[in-house]
C-alpha cells in the first residue's frame, strides 16, 4: 500500500512539474542527477557562467542576432530554472532532430515530454519502450522493468551518433562569418569516437535505482570542467630527434580540432630532466587569434584568423634544444579555459581560477 501511494504520488508530481523539472528526475536518476548539478549543463546560464556572462554583456551589440539563450538556457523560464536547471534532463531527451544552419543549428524538439529518447545498444530497434515488471522464484520477487512515469525510445540514430549534440555544440557564427565554436570542423566523419563516447563514457553506477545496471553514461560531461584528464587517452604523443634537436608529434584521434572554441587557448610544455636539473623550455600555445583592421579583437567582433595554431588531426612542434643520453624528456598537454589575455579584456573576478591550466596528458621519454 505505501508502495502504490508513492507511486501515485510520484506520478502526480510529474504530471505537474516543479519549478525544477529536473527534480522529477532525480527520484529515480540519483547518481546522474548528481553528476548533471555539477556539470556545465546545469551551470550554463547567465546565472551561474561568468565567462558567459561578462561575454554577453560586452559583445551584446554583436550578438544580439543569435538568440544566446536557446543553448545556454533553453529550459529556463523563471530566474529559479536559470540557476537550477537552465538545460534541463527534459529538454536534452526529447531532441528529435537537428536542423542544420549556416549561422548555427537549431534542436528540433519532439514536444512530448513522458516520451524520451535514450541510446542503449542492445535496445537499438526498440520504440516506445513501456512499463512492466518480471518476476522470478515463483512470483515471490518482482523486478521493474522499464519505466513506469515515462515511455523511452531508443531507436533515435542521433544518440548514437552523437548529432544530438550538434544543435548546440557545432557551430555558431559571427556577423562576419566566423565560427566561434568550431566543434564541427570534423577530422573524418566515419570516426569511431562520438561526442557521447568521449564526454559521456560510461561509468559505474546504476542508472536507475528501479533495475540494477553495472553502469551508466556519465552525466558531469567529461572535458573542459569535469574529468579533463580522461580525454587525454584520444591524444597519441611521440617524441624523435632531429638533427637541430628533437620534434614533439601530437595526433589528435577526437573528431574535431582541438582548443577551437572561442577564447579557449591549449599549451604545450616540455621540460627536460638532466643531471639532477630541470630545464624548462618555452610553452607552445595552441589557440585562434581572431582579427579585426589587422588588428587582435574579441571574436564577435572579428572579420579575419590572425593566427591558427589549434591541433587537428596532426601537429608537430619543433625544439632546437639537442638532447643528451640519460635525459628524461617530460610532455605535458594543457589547457586554459580561457586565456589571460581575454580574462584580463573581460575584466572577470577570480580569473586565476579561470585561466588555471588543467591537465589532459602527461608523458615521458627517456634518452
Amino acid at each position: 500500500m505505501k508502495t502504490l501511494l508513492s507511486l501515485t504520488l510520484f506520478i502526480l508530481s510529474f504530471t505537474s512539474l516543479s519549478a525544477n523539472e529536473n527534480k522529477v528526475c532525480q527520484k529515480c536518476h540519483p547518481l546522474i542527477y548528481k553528476e548533471y548539478y555539477n556539470s556545465i549543463h546545469r551551470k550554463s546560464s547567465l546565472a551561474n557562467d561568468s565567462i558567459y556572462k561578462a561575454v554577453y554583456e560586452k559583445e551584446s551589440h554583436g550578438i544580439k542576432q543569435q538568440n544566446c539563450a536557446a543553448c545556454h538556457s533553453p529550459s529556463a523560464k523563471t530566474q529559479e530554472d536559470a540557476q537550477q536547471a537552465p538545460i534541463s534532463c527534459i529538454y536534452c531527451h526529447t531532441i528529435k532532430d537537428i536542423k542544420e544552419g549556416k549561422q548555427e543549428n537549431k534542436n528540433v524538439l519532439s514536444g512530448k515530454k513522458r516520451d524520451f529518447y535514450t541510446a542503449q545498444a542492445d535496445k537499438k530497434n526498440e520504440s516506445k519502450v513501456k512499463y512492466g515488471t518480471t518476476s522470478s522464484f515463483f512470483g515471490l520477487v518482482k523486478r521493474s522493468k522499464n519505466s513506469p512515469y515515462h515511455q523511452i525510445e531508443y531507436n533515435n540514430e542521433n544518440y548514437y551518433n552523437g548529432n544530438v549534440c550538434m544543435g548546440c555544440h557545432s557551430h555558431v557564427n559571427n556577423a562576419h562569418g566566423f565560427d566561434v565554436i568550431m566543434l564541427d570542423a570534423y577530422i573524418d566523419k566515419k570516426d569511431k569516437n562520438t561526442c557521447i563516447s568521449c564526454h559521456m563514457p560510461q561509468t559505474m553506477g546504476s542508472k536507475t535505482t528501479l533495475s540494477d545496471s553495472k553502469t551508466h553514461a556519465y552525466h558531469g560531461i567529461a572535458g573542459i570542467h569535469n574529468l579533463s584528464e580522461s580525454l587525454g587517452k584520444y591524444i597519441d604523443v611521440n617524441v624523435e630527434k632531429t638533427p637541430k634537436g628533437f620534434v614533439v608529434k601530437i595526433k589528435n584521434q577526437a573528431n574535431h580540432a582541438l582548443f577551437g572554441q572561442a577564447y579557449r587557448e591549449g599549451i604545450l610544455q616540455v621540460s627536460i630532466q638532466r643531471a639532477g636539473k630541470t630545464i624548462e623550455l618555452k610553452p607552445f600555445l595552441f589557440k585562434r587569434t581572431f582579427g579585426k583592421d589587422a588588428k587582435a579583437s574579441m571574436p564577435f567582433a572579428a572579420t579575419a584568423v590572425l593566427k591558427d595554431t589549434l591541433i587537428y588531426e596532426k601537429k608537430n612542434i619543433n625544439y632546437d634544444t639537442q638532447l643528451q643520453k640519460g635525459d628524461t624528456l617530460t610532455v605535458f598537454i594543457g589547457f586554459r579555459l580561457i586565456s589571460q589575455a581575454a580574462a584580463k579584456e573581460l575584466h572577470l573576478p577570480n580569473s586565476a581560477e579561470l585561466t588555471k591550466v588543467k591537465v589532459l596528458k602527461t608523458e615521458s621519454f627517456q634518452f
